[in-house]
Formats: C-alpha cells, structure tokens, sequence
C-alpha cells in the first residue's frame, strides 16, 4: 500500500470523535505515518471515559496508533484550549491539521496549514482502497448525531466519485 506523501498529522478532538464512533480510527494509521494528539485534545475526547468513542480513543493511544504530545495553547481566542493546541503543534512541526470546525480550518489555512476533516479522511481512505464507500459511514455519523451539512455531504460524495447527479 502506497502512503501519502503527507507524513505526520495532529489532530483535534472532532476528527477522533467521529471515526471513534464508526470504530475507523484505525484509518488515520493508514493514511499518516504519524497523528499527534496533544494532551488538551485527549482530555477533551475522555472526558466521558465509560462512552465507547473514549475506551477506542484511549485504546488507539495505548496501541501507538495515536501519540499524545504536549503543547501549549497558543492564543486566547474563541477557539477552545484543544483546538488552539493542535494548531499550534502543527504549525510548530508543519504537519496537517486534523479539524472539523470550520473556523478552526479557516484559521488553519489562514496560517498557511493544511486541515483536513472527518469526511476528507474517509474519502481519502476509499481513494487508497481502505473503504469501499464514504456514502454508508457518513449516513451512520449522522444518525448518530454528528452534524454534517448536505453542502459538506455533497463535496465529499463528489470528491469520492459517489455523487448522484
């Protein structure tokens, strides 16, 4: 299996989430030689720790899957102490910044990053023949209430060759 020329990525806690739920974290280590999760971003996605996103977040950390690192978060804006950490470390290392929120990608881009989410993951992972279809987890992240926009919903099916138009 070809790897992606993208080495390392850090991620913030959206990202985890959802391909914890859908128990397809096992895609990040796949698609990067490396994700770093700062240590704000892991207390934030075990805050519950009897839910099953944590138990699999937690369990990826042990198996090395994940690597928790320390770093500081950098501002004191609107953006959460987990989300301005990982731009931080990714900044610091110029890695990819795994986000969902979009004001955190638009900051991220602002600042010369490269942020990828949840649904640029799965689509990433089917053009590498790691899923078959994006269109049956993105269908199960919503009914388990992860909000996705149609917009966004219609970008990734494109982007994954399962548009319908």
């Amino acid at each position: 299996m070809q790897r992606s020329a993208i080495n390392v990525a850090v991620s913030d806690a959206g990202p985890l989430i959802a391909l914890a739920r859908l128990d397809l974290l096992s895609l990040l280590g796949e698609l990067f030689d490396r994700v770093l999760v700062p240590e704000s971003v892991l207390d934030e996605c075990t805050a519950k720790p009897e839910l099953e996103d944590a138990v699999r977040i937690r369990r990826a950390c042990d198996d090395g899957l994940l690597t928790v690192c320390v770093a500081e978060a950098v501002g004191a804006d609107h953006r959460g102490r987990g989300e301005r950490s990982a731009i931080a470390k990714a900044l610091e290392i110029d890695a990819v910044l795994l986000a969902d929120d979009l004001a955190a990608r638009r900051h991220a881009v602002a600042l010369g990053l490269t942020p990828i989410g949840t649904l640029g993951v799965l689509v990433g992972a089917k053009r590498r023949g790691l899923l078959p279809a994006v269109r049956p987890p993105i269908e199960e992240l919503r009914a388990r209430g992860y909000w996705l926009t149609d917009a966004t919903v219609r970008v990734a099916l494109q982007a994954a060759g399962e548009d319908e138009t």
